[in-house]
C-alpha cells in the first residue's frame, strides 16, 4: 500500500476506512476489481440523504442518484428519468416518465413513487418549498404536477439534486443509504472522509464498466496533489494553481479546466456595515481582474455580475463599480474618513476603520480574501480576516464582510438563486438585504414564462442590488481536475453536479 495513503490513514483529519482496499483492506481483492477513487477537498459529506440543504450533489456526483430532468453543458435542462414536459396551463406541468427506470433494489419508478420523493423533499428541504403547496396525481407513466401559482422555472428546478429521485418505500437508511436509481449504489459511508460505491448489477440505462467507486476527502492541495501523483487515487478535484501547473506538466495526468456557474460573491451584512460610502469604497477598492488572473493564475475569471457572461443572464451593460482606488478613496473621504495619523488606515471620530471579514475553507476563498486585505488597506481600509472551519457562522450574521462560494445557476435559471440571497425571507440572505422594489420583481419572475421579459427582469434585479452597494461578486472559480490517463469518462460540467456515469471506464 502506497505511503501517502497510510499517512492519510493515520491523520486524524483524513482518516478513513478504505472499505475492501486501502487501510487495514485487502490490496490483492481491490487488484481484481475496476475501481476509480477520487480524492477533493469537500469530495465527502455529512449526510447522502438528497433532500437534506445542498447534499444531493453528492447523491448525483457519485453516480447513485438521478432527477427527473438534468442541466446540459449550456445549462439548459433535458429529460433524464422523465420522458418529456409539458406546460398544460400556467399552474399545471404534466411530466411522462421513462418506462424502463428501476431502483437499484429492482423496484420500478412508478410516478407514484416520484410523486412519494418529491413530497418528502418538500418537506425536508427549504428550497423545495414550492413543492410543499403543489397537487399531484398520477396516471399511469404521467405525473401531473400543479403549483399553486404560475411557476415558470419548474423543469430547471427539478434538476436541482434536491429533487433526486428516491425510493422512499424501499430505502432504510437515508443518511448512509438512499435507495435511487443510478449506475452505483453506497456500498459504505463514513461522513466528511470517506465513501465508497459498488456497480448497481440492475441499472436501468445499461451495463456499468466498472466495479467500484471511492471519493476520499484530502482537506489539502498539496497532500491531493501527491496521492494523484502517487498512484493513490485516480482523480483529484479541486486543484490549486500551483499543483494545477504541476500535474499538467506529467504526461501521466490530463487536467481538466472548466468555467462554473460557481461564484466567489461577497456578502455585506447590511445590520452591522451600515455605511454605503464604506460599502461602496469596498466595491471601488478590489481588482478582481488581477486577483483571477495573476494571483489565482487563471482559476478565477474576474466579473461583476451574478451570472456567467455566456449566459443570457450576465449583462455586460450593468453599471458596476468597477476597480477604481482614486474613486474609493474619494468616496471616503466625501463620507469624513480621513487618516490624521498617517499610518495609511482613514478614520472617522477618531476611530479607524476597521472591517471584520469572515472567511472558511473553500475552494480558494483564503486565498482571495488574503488578497483583499492588502488592496483594501492601500486604499485606507483595515480589514480583520476571522477564519471559520465552514459557513455556518454567516446565517446568525457573525461577520461584517465575507465571500461566499456558491452556484448562482443551480438549475440553469437565475430565480432560486436570487430568491435564496436576496428575498427578505431568502434562506440564503445573510447580509440582510431587504428592498420592496427587488421583493416585487422577484415575486414577478416566477410568473413570467417570456425568456426576454425574465432577463429584463433579473438584470433590474442585478442593477438595483449594485445601486444599493448590497452585495458584490469577486469572480466565477475555474475547476480544475487532474484525471489519469488510466481513467475515462469522468465528467467536469459547468453546473458542477455530475461527475460519474455508467460510462466510467479505467484501463
Amino acid at each position: 500500500m502506497n505511503k501517502t495513503l497510510k499517512c492519510l490513514c493515520a491523520a486524524l483529519l483524513l482518516a478513513v476506512p478504505l472499505t475492501m482496499s486501502g487501510c487495514g483492506g485487502s490490496d490483492q481483492a481491490a487488484d481484481s476489481k475496476k475501481i476509480v477513487r477520487v480524492g477533493g477537498t469537500v469530495a465527502v459529506t455529512s449526510t447522502m440523504d438528497p433532500a437534506k440543504e445542498w447534499m444531493g450533489w453528492y447523491a448525483v456526483r457519485y453516480g447513485v442518484g438521478e432527477t427527473l430532468f438534468r442541466l446540459d453543458d449550456e445549462m439548459a435542462p433535458q429529460p433524464w428519468l422523465a420522458e418529456k414536459a409539458e406546460n398544460v396551463e400556467p399552474t399545471v406541468w404534466r411530466i411522462t416518465l421513462k418506462d424502463n427506470v428501476t431502483f437499484s433494489n429492482g423496484e420500478k419508478m412508478t410516478a407514484d413513487k416520484v410523486i412519494a420523493s418529491l413530497k418528502r423533499t418538500a418537506e425536508t428541504n427549504d428550497r423545495a418549498a414550492w413543492l410543499k403547496d403543489a397537487e399531484y396525481t398520477a396516471e399511469g407513466n404521467v405525473l401531473t404536477i400543479r403549483t399553486k401559482a404560475p411557476y415558470a422555472t419548474l423543469v430547471n428546478d427539478l434538476c436541482d439534486p434536491y429533487a433526486v429521485i428516491v425510493d422512499v418505500a424501499g430505502t432504510k437508511d437515508f443518511d448512509n443509504a438512499p435507495v435511487c436509481t443510478g449506475p452505483f449504489v453506497m456500498s459504505s459511508f463514513e461522513a466528511d472522509k470517506h465513501a465508497v460505491m459498488t456497480k448497481n448489477t440492475k441499472y436501468w440505462g445499461g451495463d456499468v464498466k466498472v466495479d467500484e467507486v471511492e471519493y476520499t476527502k484530502i482537506a489539502d492541495f498539496n497532500t491531493l496533489a501527491m496521492a494523484l501523483q502517487g498512484d493513490e487515487i485516480d482523480v483529484a478535484l479541486d486543484l490549486s494553481p500551483e499543483t494545477a501547473e504541476t500535474i499538467a506538466a506529467n504526461d501521466k495526468f490530463t487536467v481538466v479546466k472548466t468555467p462554473q456557474t460557481r461564484t466567489y460573491q461577497l456578502y455585506m451584512n447590511l445590520d452591522k456595515l451600515t455605511d454605503p460610502a464604506v460599502r461602496q469604497a469596498i466595491m471601488y477598492g478590489v481588482d478582481k481582474k488581477t486577483i483571477g488572473d495573476q494571483y489565482l493564475k487563471g482559476a478565477m475569471t474576474a466579473s461583476n455580475s451574478a451570472f456567467l457572461a455566456s449566459t443570457p443572464y450576465g449583462d455586460p451593460a450593468l453599471k458596476a463599480r468597477s476597480y477604481d482606488p482614486e474613486k474609493a478613496k474619494q468616496v471616503l473621504a466625501a463620507a469624513g474618513y480621513t487618516d490624521t495619523d498617517g499610518d495609511g488606515i482613514v478614520e472617522k471620530n477618531g476611530k479607524p476603520l476597521t472591517v471584520e471579514m469572515g472567511v472558511y475553507k473553500r475552494l480558494f476563498n483564503e486565498n482571495i480574501t488574503t488578497e483583499m486585505q492588502a488592496q483594501l488597506k492601500k486604499i485606507g481600509i483595515n480589514i480583520n480576516i476571522v477564519s471559520h472551519e465552514k459557513s455556518t457562522y454567516l446565517k446568525p450574521g457573525e461577520f461584517e464582510l465575507s465571500l461566499y462560494s456558491v452556484i448562482t445557476m443551480p438549475t440553469g435559471d437565475p430565480y432560486a438563486f436570487l430568491r435564496d440571497s436576496l428575498s427578505a425571507k431568502g434562506i440564503s440572505n445573510f447580509g440582510h438585504y431587504d428592498n420592496p422594489v427587488v421583493e416585487q420583481l422577484l415575486s414577478d419572475l416566477p410568473n413570467t414564462f417570456d425568456p426576454t421579459k425574465r432577463i429584463a427582469l433579473v438584470n433590474h434585479i442585478q442593477q438595483q442590488v449594485i445601486d444599493d452597494a448590497a452585495m458584490d461578486f469577486i469572480g466565477f472559480n475555474n475547476m480544475q481536475i487532474g484525471i489519469s490517463k488510466k481513467v475515462t469518462g469522468f465528467l467536469s460540467t459547468p453546473s458542477d453536479y455530475y461527475h460519474v456515469t455508467k460510462d466510467l471506464d479505467k484501463k
